[in-house]
């Protein structure tokens, strides 16, 4: 007991001396050196000067001398009780199990369909202790492109590109027509890959954007031939086609594909053309108007359509 009285009054602690677990070695240490201050000054003084209560300064001198270093080891719970409501853990097993969602998205899911907070931290912990599965990993590309641009405004660039699906055992062409600005797409299926194939897309977009496309751009597959090229200029729109071999130029209409195939394809399967062909006009009009973008900040297409060009977006 006087030893730990001398060690009160005057012995200079370091943080070795501490010998207790990493987490709390700090913890102890602030509170050795109130009791220190508490034992040359008195407990009130110390209280003014470290913002404690008096009543704990003594608590804590009580625990020293009975137990040592392990007396002054903060005795918190070792699992504090989670302050998430059961109706939230629910809510997050449902966007996880049926939507597919990780954390980062599950989070602006809470927040802007239900006005729900909850810490990305958080909802990881909430799928592991539910023992949801964890998401298929997806082999990323280190890009050549390192740095993305955006334009200005819808309209100045439109990318267009065909994915390949296959249905009922029969393949059938996805193609894809993406605002560089609002990342507002057109999505249309079609039985063949062909210019006529193409041309129709052409005049479909035409219709389907709600604002003047300026310009387009494709890549130089056979259904966008020079007659393609043709249509598109006597339309009044310019048209490039993006360098051979370098597919990260039209980086956010393929970034695109990759998402239809992992929540729309990849969830589906369709019976006949006619049914599948129903069903992309529907996820288009999801991606379009009901899926939040963490690319537009959590915003949909047509929420930033919107704040560009609000007559355009009604």
């Amino acid at each position: 007991m006087g030893s730990r009285a001398a060690q009160e009054e005057g012995q200079v602690i370091k943080l070795s001396d501490v010998k207790v677990r990493l987490q709390y070695r700090l913890r102890v240490r602030q509170r050795l050196m109130i009791l220190h201050f508490a034992g040359l000054h008195g407990p009130t003084a110390a209280g003014r000067r470290f913002g404690v209560s008096v009543r704990t300064i003594r608590r804590w001198r009580v625990r020293w001398r009975q137990d040592a270093l392990q007396g002054l080891v903060p005795r918190y719970p070792r699992r504090r009780g989670r302050r998430i409501t059961p109706r939230v853990i629910e809510l997050i097993g449902q966007a996880r199990r049926e939507l597919e969602y990780g954390a980062q998205r599950t989070q602006l899911w809470l927040r802007r369909v239900h006005s729900v907070r909850a810490a990305a931290g958080t909802i990881q912990r909430v799928f592991r202790d539910i023992g949801l599965p964890r998401l298929r990993r997806t082999r990323k590309r280190a890009p050549r492109q390192m740095k993305l641009f955006e334009k200005a405004e819808p309209g100045e660039t439109i990318q267009i590109d065909v994915k390949f699906v296959k249905i009922a055992g029969r393949w059938a062409f996805q193609y894809t027509a993406l605002d560089d600005c609002t990342r507002f797409r057109v999505l249309r299926l079609y039985r063949r890959l062909h210019q006529s194939s193409s041309l129709a897309f052409l005049a479909e977009l035409c219709r389907a954007f709600p604002f003047r496309i300026r310009k387009l751009q494709c890549d130089n597959g056979r259904e966008f031939p020079f007659a393609f090229m043709l249509a598109v200029q006597a339309l009044g729109i310019k048209h490039r086609y993006i360098r051979p071999r370098r597919p990260q130029q039209n980086g956010k209409v393929e970034r695109s594909h990759r998402i239809d195939q992992e929540e729309f394809w990849g969830r589906r399967r369709f019976d006949t053309f006619a049914a599948a062909a129903e069903g992309l006009r529907a996820w288009e009009v999801h991606y379009n108007h009901e899926r939040f973008s963490l690319a537009l900040q959590g915003r949909t297409p047509a929420e930033k359509l919107a704040a560009l060009m609000p007559a355009a977006a009604s």
